[in-house]
């Protein structure tokens, strides 16, 4: 990890030698937002190894996966987010009412989680899956900026729902067979949902918009308007999303999606920062610290370091309640965890961040 953002972040302050149509450049985006979804399947291998050679059953596995996961990109791309939310004093002068609301979510994850675990639970899940999606969907909608193309309406429909889609056919199937397991908790499938068919609607739904993008993307290209990045990328997440859940172990093989949307945010942002820096727009002297250096290791350190904190508060909260370990560890990490998926929700209806 740490190998990968000396080498690949090292531009100056001034972000020179943007190329038109990509949100950098192609040796920058190729490797670290679009083919980094090589790392979707590691998790699932370093659990199968472990597990195979005797080294480790399934359940230290699965959380030497989640640690791990969490550890090297989960933290630091989920503090990463204070770059341009709390730390910005024009920020939170500009939508105040949004920044002060953030509070709520922590409150109500302490009292789910020692009240409503399991809700607690799927509803992260669900915000969760929705949020790694959403991600996707604001990098398309910034390869449109960088191409200075006017897509009209149904086109960027018929993305935005292959995009959306792709997760839930055999998703669905696997949470109705009563196999879904995060964190511990059998994710819930009522009875009377089971007579809705949801996976065969997901996956007729998912089957109308690929055959649409499809013929759309073959129409881009013969009139030579196509957004190659942005295709890449929707057809790389059209092949996760929709094999990722075939596998047995869900909760490695969704650590898998997590780690490439976390290595895609924390370059992404890095980015973001670097060009709010150019433009004048960082205020604080921290950040600036941060995104003004010719290596990204400072910036990285600083939010691994916060991790840490985090791990620390875990097991305290571990020591001086009688919360289980799955318990307090999903609570103190989803208060910090549905912040930044809050935050990120702005953050991902502006595109123009990234101009």
């Amino acid at each position: 990890m740490m190998l990968a953002m000396s080498a690949f972040a090292t531009a100056p302050v001034l972000i020179s030698g943007r190329r038109p149509g990509w949100i950098y450049k192609p040796s920058w985006d190729l490797p670290l937002l679009i083919g980094s979804a090589i790392l979707v399947p590691l998790p699932f291998l370093v659990a199968w190894v472990v597990q195979t050679a005797g080294w480790m059953k399934p359940e230290q596995a699965i959380d030497l996966i989640n640690i791990t996961v969490a550890a090297l990109v989960g933290g630091p791309h989920l503090f990463s987010t204070i770059t341009y939310t709390i730390l910005d004093g024009n920020f939170r002068g500009r939508y105040p009412w949004y920044s002060k609301l953030a509070i709520l979510l922590p409150i109500g994850v302490v009292y789910l989680g020692v009240k409503q675990y399991t809700l607690l639970i799927t509803f992260f899940f669900t915000w969760a899956s929705l949020h790694v999606l959403h991600q996707i969907i604001y990098l398309t909608d910034c390869y449109r900026t960088r191409s200075g193309l006017r897509e009209p309406a149904w086109s960027r429909a018929v993305d935005y729902g292959l995009i959306l889609t792709g997760l839930y056919p055999i998703g669905l199937y696997k949470l109705s067979l009563r196999q879904f397991r995060v964190g511990g908790v059998l994710l819930p499938y009522p009875e009377w949902v089971t007579h809705l068919h949801l996976p065969i609607v997901a996956g007729v739904v998912f089957g109308l918009f690929l055959l649409a993008w499809i013929a759309k993307t073959v129409l881009e290209f013969r009139e030579r308007r196509a957004s190659i990045p942005k295709t890449l990328l929707i057809g790389i997440t059209t092949v996760v999303s929709f094999c990722l859940p075939l596998g047995s172990n869900l909760d490695v093989l969704f650590q898998g999606y997590n780690t490439w949307h976390s290595f895609q945010y924390l370059f992404l942002l890095w980015l973001i920062n670097r060009l709010r820096a150019q433009r004048g727009e960082i205020h604080s002297g921290f950040v600036q610290t941060l995104v003004r250096r010719d290596s990204m290791t400072l910036y990285y350190l600083c939010f691994l370091g916060a991790t840490g904190v985090l791990v620390i508060l875990t097991l305290v909260v571990r020591a001086v309640t009688s919360l289980a370990a799955d318990q307090s560890y999903f609570v103190v990490v989803l208060s910090a965890l549905l912040m930044h998926y809050y935050f990120d929700h702005f953050l991902f209806s502006h595109p123009k961040f990234i101009e």
